[in-house]
């Protein structure tokens, strides 16, 4: 993690005040579910521990746009995340098959260069056994839906 990093031992408020830095360059919602610390914590309403369940990438090559969907399933299994990248420029992804793989540690938000050299949103994603997912874009909608039953 660049700006988030309270996963190797150092304080969450240095992310908390990078966030503040960068809050008029980022849509209010994503802004709002990223600052709340009990999106990172071990509350049910985090996204730690939560299984990644879909990744969806759609690219429409003539209009020359691609859309990321990524799915969580949150860690107590009563809500999934469902994460909408738009005008996606670039992502990696390192991320097993295995049900280990599938854990989300921590992950990030921040402002950066593009590989084109142009500023966008960057979304990054640690899971155990190190694997992660890194997507450059420029609008990220966060819906979180609770499951009934």
């Amino acid at each position: 993690m660049k700006y988030n990093q309270s996963y190797n031992g150092k304080d969450f408020s240095g992310y908390l005040t990078y966030l503040e830095i960068i809050k008029n360059k980022l849509p209010q919602d994503l802004y709002n579910f990223v600052r709340d610390v009990n999106r990172h914590n071990f509350e049910k309403t985090s996204l730690h521990d939560s299984w990644l369940k879909e990744f969806k990438v759609k690219t429409d090559f003539e209009k020359r746009l691609s859309i990321i969907h990524l799915v969580l399933l949150g860690s107590y299994h009563d809500r999934e995340f469902h994460l909408l990248f738009e005008d996606v420029e670039q992502y990696t992804l390192n991320q097993g098959l295995r049900d280990m793989s599938r854990d989300l540690i921590t992950f990030e938000v921040g402002i950066e260069k593009n590989c084109y050299n142009e500023e966008q949103i960057v979304f990054r994603a640690y899971f155990s056994m190190e694997e992660e997912i890194e997507i450059y874009c420029n609008n990220i909608k966060i819906e979180e839906v609770i499951k009934r039953g």
